[in-house]
């Protein structure tokens, strides 16, 4: 069963011309049922690289059965099998038919996206995989869009019951033809800082914890009013290597509370969440990197990935 109490997949597709599409899908537990949502968000971008006013789609649906690796909405479906993930909505305004077909992976999404949290209260970031070839369709009354091979991401924001000690998220990816890496850090309250990072290089996947972060100018979102740093540079080290990251020239790309707000229910409870929360915002930045690759022997370097 991959349905907890607090559920939040967010699936990631960025086709080869740089448009890109996000699909949310929220879920929380409610006594014998869920609060769920669906939100899509497809931007396309102009002759300069550009991107253009987002086609934005927002509606409520509800989950009919999530007894099994499945999840099946009224709405739609989120089919999880060994080797592909399938994302299938279709509403009076849009249909989307998505599948995720696994590249370089090691182990099965649904091991991953379905792994108890170690601790009852805690949110666990969970990212399936780190690169996945993706082909569909996005079809709404305006425009339409077919993805083929394009890249594509699957993340899960998971918690047995409301995260209510959290009070910030920041997950971030790099990738070039030759490293894979992904990172998380979640900001809680009154305890330490939990972090992850994980980096698939020559064939290996190598996992971190106790990260070193530290942060150059904050600056100041339009949309959120909140602080985001300029810079990032990321210290993480375990028995065989030492990664060393400089993140630079971030811009902000996306943002989403922890329960999203368009609709009369969703405002109401929406409400009583910050109350209880704070319902911090997730921002999705985007930027450069220069990564650096120590082993025992060896130290590699790779400038500019994004």
């Amino acid at each position: 069963m991959i349905l907890s109490g607090y559920n939040k997949f967010i699936f990631s597709i960025f086709a080869e011309n740089h448009d890109s599409l996000i699909i949310k899908v929220f879920a929380l537990k409610i006594g014998k049922g869920y609060l769920s949502f669906l939100q899509i968000q497809y931007t396309k971008v102009d002759s300069s690289g550009r991107p253009m006013p987002s086609f934005i789609f927002n509606t409520r649906i509800k989950v009919i059965d999530s007894s099994s690796r499945d999840i099946i909405f009224s709405k739609g479906k989120i089919i999880i099998k060994d080797d592909s993930v399938k994302i299938e909505f279709a509403t009076e305004l849009i249909m989307i038919y998505l599948n995720y077909s696994l590249f370089r992976a090691e182990t099965s999404p649904l091991k991953v996206l379905s792994a108890d949290n170690k601790e009852k209260d805690s949110l666990t970031w969970k990212s399936y995989n780190f690169r996945s070839l993706v082909k569909g369709n996005l079809i709404t009354p305006n425009t339409s869009a077919e993805f083929i091979n394009a890249a594509g991401n699957i993340d899960l924001l998971r918690s047995k019951r409301i995260p209510s000690d959290v009070k910030g998220l920041l997950w971030s990816r790099l990738q070039n033809k030759d490293i894979d890496l992904a990172f998380s850090f979640i900001f809680n309250k009154d305890r330490k800082n939990d972090s992850r990072m994980y980096l698939r290089y020559e064939k290996n996947l190598l996992e971190f914890s106790e990260i070193e972060y530290s942060a150059g100018k904050d600056r100041i979102s339009p949309r959120l009013f909140i602080k985001y740093p300029d810079s990032v540079r990321l210290l993480a080290t375990n028995e065989s290597h030492r990664i060393s990251i400089n993140i630079y020239d971030q811009a902000e790309a996306g943002t989403g509370e922890l329960v999203n707000s368009f609709d009369l229910i969703g405002k109401l409870f929406n409400g009583f969440l910050r109350r209880l929360t704070g319902n911090p915002n997730g921002l999705r930045l985007l930027a450069f990197a220069d990564v650096t690759i120590n082993n025992n022997l060896t130290s590699t370097e790779f400038k500019g990935i994004t």
